[in-house]
């Protein structure tokens, strides 16, 4: 059974192919005022390979981000990466912000792989920034600025200025998180860098997901001791802790957010019993599979028709 059924896929791509009536777009960058008009269904989850900012100066938006709830008011913004899971997501009626994407190779083009790894790592674990008056301020005239350029005659060098805008402001989110105290970006070495983002992409992109460290380690062409021992070093976490991560978020997911039984689930993910995946969900959320899935839908402990 494949678990590409039940979410919905959203390519960049689409969104420009498709002609939507956005504020802004190009082959790389797409920049709109109202996030309604987005096509993000509250009620069907989406898998996007863009990387996703909003930005709230009013109101409210609430989102579930590979099934772990969120809510942005004003002065917040938060940072989708691609490949991660949308669902639910309501927005207040008095929501006023903007919504950039952007592709991953727009996203190679502008930014630093350097700074790109070690910020997706951060944002992967908080994914909401709360910026204070003075920086919403900016935020809001980066924004009034690209709305300018896209009212104005076009004239040579349009794209490149949107481009340049766009990119200052990518710069100004970086800087923030720089001077955040849980952030740790520096002293990467290159290579082990480029191994580690590998995994992290390998990890995301693979559909059902393999829970041993030697299944990755073959395809990135090193020994899975290797492999452990840098995901170490560069993050603190070893190589099957990542693993182990990536799958309980889909677990969550599926959990959560679907009708699919647990044996079912079971079974899509690649256990070899459902008794190993109880023992699995217990390991890891120290509950068994049916009452995580309450825990997770605030089912009370007595009603179980939809927890098997």
């Amino acid at each position: 059974m494949s678990n590409t059924d039940d979410i919905r896929q959203i390519a960049f791509n689409r969104i420009k192919d498709d002609d939507f009536d956005v504020d802004y777009i190009d082959d790389e960058i797409v920049f709109h005022t109202d996030i309604r008009e987005l096509p993000i269904d509250k009620d069907s989850p989406v898998q996007t390979d863009m990387l996703t900012i909003v930005v709230c100066s009013r109101g409210k938006l609430s989102v579930e981000l590979n099934a772990v709830e969120y809510t942005i008011r004003r002065n917040e913004v938060l940072v989708c990466l691609p490949n991660s899971v949308i669902n639910n997501c309501m927005i207040s009626p008095d929501f006023d912000g903007a919504v950039l994407c952007m592709s991953q190779r727009g996203i190679l083009e502008q930014i630093p792989e350097n700074d790109i790894l070690s910020k997706a790592l951060y944002f992967a674990k908080n994914p909401i920034i709360c910026v204070n008056e003075d920086d919403l301020h900016i935020i809001d005239l980066y924004g009034t600025l690209i709305m300018s350029k896209v009212r104005m005659k076009r004239k040579p060098y349009y794209k490149e200025s949107i481009v340049s805008i766009v990119k200052a402001a990518l710069y100004d989110l970086l800087a923030y998180v720089e001077g955040k105290p849980d952030y740790c970006g520096h002293g990467m070495v290159r290579q082990r860098e480029v191994l580690f983002k590998k995994f992290l992409e390998l990890l995301s992109t693979t559909r059902i997901k393999p829970r041993n460290t030697s299944w990755y380690a073959a395809r990135l062409c090193v020994t899975p001791k290797y492999l452990s021992t840098v995901c170490k070093q560069v993050s603190g976490k070893t190589a099957h802790a990542w693993i182990n991560e990536f799958v309980s978020i889909d677990i969550r997911y599926w959990l959560k957010s679907t009708d699919k039984s647990v044996k079912e689930i079971a079974d899509m993910l690649e256990f070899p019993s459902i008794s190993f995946f109880g023992k699995y969900c217990r390991a890891h959320f120290g509950i068994s599979p049916t009452k995580y899935r309450k825990q997770l839908r605030n089912i009370p402990a007595g009603n179980d028709r939809q927890s098997k």
